[in-house]
């Protein structure tokens, strides 16, 4: 080959290999737009109540409602477990894999995860949503930045079975809301062989709530809030008297046996419900409340009361309440803002807030909510408990570490019985002091 054709030849193999670089360049760049199309194409959403069946059903319909409307969008809702979420939205979030839409508590897990979340006043500020205010304040920052919206407010009470307190000779109009009538109470159940307070203590939920509402009693707002600096609400008196009270349950077997180790959403609720015992320290919204036990046990037989009453409570028989229970948010990051805008839309559109009210009991945090109290007599004991609210101690805990440390505690304390009363409070006291 002569020097003029070798020449052509390199030009020619240059020529080609330029080519195929470019090509293979235009490949991969086709590529990556079809998966960036792809991933904007694709909208998902994380919760803990999606799993549960009984609510699964009104959740579902909400999102066909949104699903019909935007049918080319690949849709996906995934439901954890309750323990399960927070650690695999942890991760997902770190790892850049987490959801378009995110729904969360409000307290702690709010605190941890507001950093991603996308800011909402302006799209609040553009929408018709009628939310209270008081809902609205508790998913803002410090700063005033608007990273959430209630879905529910929230709160914690006793609920008993009317049918129950006859049989074992109390008076079911008269609820034991005196310190000293409860347990008497809960003996004189017990004698006539029905269980006293269903029981989920695994996670320790039901000394858990227990817990939280008789703080709420004992305390001041303001004391709530400073109650896990520098341990001081732990190494108080009351937090003493609210912790032997919870003992006494467990070692008098008030609480029921069967529970112990159980999960409070998947045991506590049935066993009220089915009436094998008296009582369930259960919630005001959503589930195990006064609409699931009022079908099941007949809307004239379910009492309420809010809470207990002790000479040493700033505020007797007074009603846990979160302004904000179950809150929901976008993540900062999604590739979907317009659609995650039209989800939240969709959620509180006047038939989705039907679907959530009638067939959930769902107490939605909006100006105009018309509870059905003729249909459910039981809405007025809590309507009256409303007027008489304090702080839910839950809204101020530092972070879901204190959270998850204070349950193995409790159940060391309650569930195994394996440390004392004096080592449980020290044992917290040492982790919150540097608080």
């Amino acid at each position: 080959m002569s020097f003029c054709h070798k020449g052509i030849y390199l030009l020619i193999s240059k020529r080609l290999i330029l080519l195929l670089i470019i090509l293979l360049s235009l490949s991969s760049f086709l590529t990556a737009a079809g998966n960036q199309e792809a991933a904007s194409n694709s909208f998902s959403v994380w919760d803990f109540k999606y799993k549960d069946a009984r609510t699964n059903h009104v959740y579902s319909k909400i999102d066909r409602q949104f699903t019909n409307k935007y049918e080319s969008v690949s849709f996906e809702h995934i439901g954890f477990d309750d323990e399960e979420y927070v650690p695999a939205l942890r991760a997902a979030l770190l790892a850049g894999t987490a959801p378009d839409i995110i729904w969360l508590h409000q307290g702690t897990e709010f605190i941890e995860f507001q950093s991603y979340l996308e800011p909402l006043n302006e799209f609040l500020s553009e929408s018709e949503i009628d939310f209270r205010q008081d809902s609205l304040l508790s998913c803002e920052t410090d700063d005033g930045i608007l990273k959430a919206l209630p879905v529910s407010f929230q709160g914690m009470g006793w609920y008993y079975n009317k049918e129950l307190f006859r049989k074992a000779g109390l008076d079911p109009e008269i609820p034991p809301t005196n310190w000293n009538n409860f347990l008497e109470a809960c003996e004189q159940l017990k004698q006539a062989g029905i269980t006293p307070i269903a029981t989920g203590n695994n996670r320790p939920l039901t000394t858990d709530f227990i817990k939280r509402s008789l703080i709420t009693a004992f305390y001041s707002d303001e004391e709530i809030k400073d109650f896990f600096q520098q341990g001081r609400g732990i190494a108080s008196t009351e937090f003493r008297i609210i912790m032997d009270f919870c003992l006494q349950l467990r070692e008098n077997e008030y609480l029921n046996p069967d529970g112990i180790y159980r999960a409070y959403f998947n045991f506590a609720p049935d066993s009220f419900s089915k009436g094998e015992c008296a009582m369930i320290i259960g919630l005001l919204s959503d589930i195990a409340h006064w609409k699931e036990f009022s079908d099941e046990l007949g809307p004239d037989n379910v009492g309420y009361f809010p809470n207990l009453i002790h000479p040493e409570m700033k505020r007797p028989g007074a009603q846990l309440l979160q302004d904000a229970g179950i809150i929901i948010g976008i993540n900062k990051n999604s590739r979907n803002k317009e659609l995650a805008y039209a989800y939240l839309q969709n959620m509180y559109s006047e038939q989705s807030q039907k679907l959530l009210v009638e067939d959930l009991g769902m107490l939605m945090p909006m100006t105009e909510l018309k509870l059905p109290s003729k249909e459910y007599p039981v809405l007025l004991n809590i309507e009256a408990a409303l007027n008489n609210s304090g702080y839910d101690i839950e809204q101020f805990t530092p972070s879901t570490y204190i959270r998850d440390l204070s349950y193995r505690y409790d159940k060391l304390l309650i569930n195994s019985l394996e440390i004392t009363l004096d080592d449980y409070i020290q044992r917290l006291y040492d982790k919150l002091k540097l608080f």
